[in-house]
C-alpha cells in the first residue's frame, strides 16, 4: 500500500515540477507540452514508476486492425487520428465516441447550415455505425454541443464551457475519459466566414470532434487539410480513415 501511495506521490510530483519547468521557460504551448512528457518520461524511468503505476494511457481501447491497410492509409490515420497542432510531437492514444453522439444546435442558425449539418451528419452515419449521430431539441439530452454566430456570443453561451481568446473561423473542443469522447463543443464563426466557408467548417469541425483531431499539408482536398479550405465533401481517404477509427 505504502508503495502504491508513494508511487501517486512521485508521479503527481513529477507532473508538477514538468509543468512549472515548461512555465518557467514561457515556452509555446506545443514545445511546452513537448518538454512537459520529456522530463515526466526521465522521472518515470528513473524511479521505475512504469511497474507499479497503473497507465491507462498505454491500454490502446480503440486501436483498429490496419494489417490489411496500405501504407499510405496507416500514415495518414495515425498522423490525423493521434497528433493535434496543440501536440506535434507527442504520439497520443486514440479516442473516439463509444456512445450516440446527441447534438443541440445553438446559437443562430441559417436554414442553409441546418441544410448542411444535416447532409454531413447523414453522411457521417453511413460511416461510424452502428454509433449514430442524432440532432435533439432539448439540451439536456445533448453530449455535444454546435454554437453558431460571433466569438463574443460563443464565449457568453451558457453551453460553452471553455472560452476562446483567439477569433477562430471554426474551432472544436472535446472531453475524454479513459480515450472516450464524452463531451463535445463545437464553434462555427457566422459572423467572419462567408457561406461558402461556413459549409466547410461545419463538415471539417464535426468530423473533427469524432476523434480525428489532427490537421495535415499531406492532401489539399482532405477535409484534414491545414491551408485554407472550402472542400464541401468527403475523399475516399477521409471516408478510409472515419470507418477505421470506428471499427467498419
Amino acid at each position: 500500500m505504502k508503495s502504491v501511495l508513494f508511487t501517486s506521490k512521485i508521479t503527481k510530483w513529477s507532473f508538477a515540477l514538468a509543468a512549472a519547468i515548461a512555465s518557467y521557460f514561457g515556452l509555446p504551448d506545443a514545445q511546452r507540452d513537448f518538454l512537459k512528457d520529456k522530463v515526466k518520461s526521465k522521472i518515470v524511468s528513473y524511479f521505475k514508476l512504469n511497474k507499479n503505476h497503473n497507465n491507462l494511457e498505454s491500454v490502446e481501447r480503440f486501436l483498429p486492425d490496419l494489417s490489411q491497410e496500405s501504407v499510405e492509409t496507416v500514415y495518414y490515420f495515425n498522423k490525423i487520428t493521434r497528433y493535434s497542432e496543440k501536440r506535434p510531437f507527442h504520439k497520443g492514444p486514440i479516442i473516439r465516441w463509444d456512445q450516440d453522439i446527441n447534438i443541440y444546435l445553438a446559437g443562430t442558425i441559417s436554414k442553409s447550415n441546418k441544410k448542411e449539418i444535416i447532409k454531413v451528419i447523414i453522411e457521417l452515419n453511413r460511416l461510424i455505425k452502428p454509433i449514430k449521430i442524432n440532432l435533439v431539441q432539448k439540451p439536456e439530452r445533448a453530449n455535444s454541443f454546435v454554437y453558431f454566430g460571433s466569438l463574443k456570443g460563443f464565449n457568453s453561451s451558457i453551453y460553452t464551457e471553455k472560452k476562446l481568446t483567439n477569433d477562430y473561423l471554426g474551432h472544436f473542443h472535446i472531453k475524454t475519459f479513459q480515450q472516450e469522447i464524452q463531451k463535445s463543443t463545437i464553434y462555427i464563426n457566422t459572423a467572419k466566414a462567408t457561406l461558402k466557408r461556413q459549409k466547410h467548417i461545419i463538415r471539417e469541425e464535426l468530423t473533427q470532434s469524432l476523434g480525428l483531431i489532427n490537421d495535415a499539408y499531406d492532401y489539399p482536398n482532405s477535409i484534414f487539410y491545414q491551408g485554407y479550405s472550402e472542400t464541401k465533401g468527403f475523399t475516399e481517404m477521409d471516408k478510409a480513415l472515419i470507418q477505421l477509427l470506428y471499427g467498419n
